[in-house]
């Protein structure tokens, strides 16, 4: 679980929801990251106080078909500043506070840091002396993964067994591995319980698209390792309590 690194008194607020608030889709995208090819940094007609421009460069090595066409930047993925994340909200007709923007960017930022690390977790299985890099980004808020829509059937079918609730977004991103190798990773991103101070938390759940016979045989080693552990573990416990 990820716990968010924003204060309780910087959470936005309960009315915003729980969604992805980068504009998925558009007819002047980027298909490297699905955003606005051109997010302008200039205040919007109806703002009323100023937002910062200032953008953080994230620890995400970025991986275009060429330097050129990497908008943000030839090493690693630039988010966007405050401003063009309002203008990107704007224009996909969301009304947000204005005053919450940079709370906003840093939850957006935080939660593509935790899910490129657990990407690397994934990486080091196949290849531990090289890091990847992020080639393309594809946002399905509104498409639910294979996964989901089976623990959420699970979930109807036996309830008093089965807890799922639906992700509130789901991106699909593409790396490129030191081999040339693309390998296409799932992301769902859930809510989770406040902690004990009310901060925000979430659940990532990485891992590799089931589109191939090495995914499907490096998530079936993943999925029996967790259970041999947990059966370990249990026993531990046992033998402790005895």
């Amino acid at each position: 679980m990820s716990q968010c690194p924003i204060q309780q008194s910087e959470q936005p607020t309960a009315s915003m929801g729980a969604h992805c608030p980068v504009a998925h889709g558009s007819d002047e995208i980027n298909p490297l990251n699905q955003v606005p090819f051109s997010i302008s940094q200039s205040p919007t007609t109806n703002q009323s106080i100023p937002l910062s421009v200032d953008r953080e460069r994230s620890s995400i090595p970025c991986a275009p078909p060429s330097t050129e066409d990497c908008s943000f930047g030839p090493s690693n993925w630039l988010y966007p500043s405050p401003q063009q994340f309002y203008n990107a909200l704007v224009r996909k007709g969301y009304d947000m506070p204005q005053d919450q923007m940079s709370t906003m960017v840093q939850l957006h930022n935080f939660l593509n840091e935790e899910a490129w690390a657990e990407v690397l977790t994934w990486e080091r299985r196949w290849d531990s002396n090289t890091v990847p890099e992020l080639a393309q980004i594809h946002g399905k808020p509104k498409e639910l993964s294979l996964k989901a829509r089976t623990q959420l059937f699970a979930s109807w079918l036996l309830p008093s067994y089965v807890k799922a609730e639906r992700p509130f977004d789901r991106h699909d991103w593409l790396i490129r591995r030191a081999s040339g190798k693309h390998v296409r990773y799932i992301i769902d991103y859930y809510s989770a319980q406040p902690d004990e101070q009310g901060n925000p938390a979430f659940i990532l759940d990485v891992r590799p698209a089931s589109d191939s016979a090495s995914n499907i045989r490096r998530r079936i080693v993943h999925a029996a390792e967790g259970l041999l552990g947990s059966l370990f573990n249990r026993g531990q416990a046992a033998a402790f309590k005895q």
